[in-house]
């Protein structure tokens, strides 16, 4: 019980931490995916 209690407390901070960053992170994946596109296209011909 002590142990899941832990685990819990533990991914909540981990939540509380990394829950800002989230718009920053799909925003730096979407970037990366269309320079990707962009660099893989340009790179086939």
């Amino acid at each position: 019980m002590v142990t899941a209690i832990l685990f819990a407390v533990t991914i909540r901070l981990l939540w509380w931490s990394v829950e800002p960053l989230v718009p920053y992170i799909v925003v730096g994946l979407f970037i990366v995916t269309i320079i990707g596109f962009v660099w893989f296209r340009s790179t086939r011909w």
